[in-house]
């Protein structure tokens, strides 16, 4: 159920039932020349469309945030950055406003990854506070699936593009593109590491991505998805 389409009598109702927001979290950031600036959005917002469908009448999902962290894709146009201490407190502030309207379960949907380390604090912080919190990074929590249908591995590689393409074919596109590997390590940080890490704003193989493995994954990982937030409740029953 979307927290966008419903009023506020409707809201006292749906606490009285459902007992889990779920938090969409993304970026607007370059996805190399090929992917929509809006890749770490769209992406979380067509999962949760699926698991809306397979379960909406438990699960309340609340608007998006759209922009996050991302110091490396920083040097590139189109990528609109939030400081670490402003996002990480926005988030928080916002899952501590669900918690307080009644719901003591808050999934963290997130679709980028330079928004890890804060989410990391945020969900210690909700924690405190009595909440139970599990973030979702989809590419990382189903890798295992994800490289049977996409082995390419990468920022804006093959199996994001493959997504965003299964969405709307107008959002990417493959031909002329080549694989890139990691310029640099990525544990080693500095002014401009981004250029390096990413020299085009992409790593991977998103030339042998197609909207036909983008419907695979999408497939594939919503019941996954779905299993895991089963466990959060079974594992937790009795704490709320």
């Amino acid at each position: 159920m979307y927290m966008m389409d419903i009023n506020r009598k409707q809201f006292s109702e749906v606490k009285k039932s459902i007992k889990t927001a779920i938090i969409p979290i993304g970026m607007m950031e370059a996805h190399g020349p090929h992917a929509s600036l809006g890749t770490d959005v769209l992406i979380p917002r067509e999962f949760l469309r699926r698991i809306d469908a397979e379960m909406g009448e438990q699960l309340l999902i609340g608007a998006e945030i759209p922009y996050g962290r991302s110091f490396g894709l920083l040097p590139f146009e189109g990528t609109i950055d939030v400081s670490t201490d402003a996002f990480s407190n926005y988030v928080y502030e916002v899952g501590k406003e669900f918690y307080r309207n009644g719901f003591p379960y808050i999934v963290l949907f997130n679709g980028h990854g330079g928004n890890i380390p804060s989410l990391q604090i945020v969900t210690e912080k909700l924690a405190e506070l009595g909440a139970i919190v599990m973030t979702i990074n989809w590419w990382l929590d189903y890798r295992h699936t994800i490289v049977e249908i996409t082995p390419g591995f990468g920022h804006g590689g093959e199996d994001e593009t493959a997504l965003v393409l299964a969405i709307d074919k107008k959002l990417a596109y493959t031909e002329g593109l080549q694989p890139q590997e990691f310029g640099t390590l990525p544990n080693i940080k500095y002014h401009g590491w981004g250029k390096d890490m990413f020299p085009d704003a992409y790593s991977g193989d998103p030339g042998a991505a197609t909207a036909e493995k983008g419907h695979k994954l999408f497939e594939a990982l919503v019941p996954l998805m779905i299993k895991d937030i089963e466990i959060m409740w079974n594992t937790t029953r009795g704490r709320v």
